[in-house]
């Protein structure tokens, strides 16, 4: 799993790890600008990965399926996406799911909103996500 931090590194790398140990998958998490270093990596992959985005990481992941010669993830969770950010994946034709907060009201895209502080959002999809 690839996870893409918010602003200023803002992340609960704790909910982070918790939900890839559930998955089983190995994990990396990288500052949302970090676009060059992960989309390496990703390319370096031979087994199937998982794009994760907080906050301003939602718009990176949005970032990495735009860039050419990118292996798809096999599935995209964003969490605290800004009302404004492309989190509609269908065209890439990969599965996914968002959840929003109050900085998403008004978004266009798809997703589940959460009445949580922002910073409670990666650990309050953690109780309810269906892994």
């Amino acid at each position: 799993m690839i996870g893409y931090k918010g602003i200023n590194d803002v992340f609960d790398s704790k909910a982070f790890n918790e939900y890839a140990n559930r998955i089983s998958y190995c994990n990396r998490s990288y500052s949302w600008y970090q676009i060059n270093e992960s989309v390496k990596l990703i390319n370096s992959l031979n087994v199937p990965y998982h794009l994760y985005g907080f906050s301003k990481g939602a718009a990176t992941v949005s970032k990495i399926l735009k860039t050419e010669k990118v292996k798809k993830p096999e599935f995209i969770i964003t969490i605290g996406a800004y009302k404004t950010t492309d989190v509609n994946f269908n065209r890439y034709n990969v599965k996914y799911i968002n959840y929003f907060d109050h900085s998403g009201i008004g978004q266009s895209s798809d997703g589940i909103f959460l009445n949580v502080p922002h910073i409670e959002m990666q650990k309050e999809v953690n109780k309810i996500f269906k892994y």
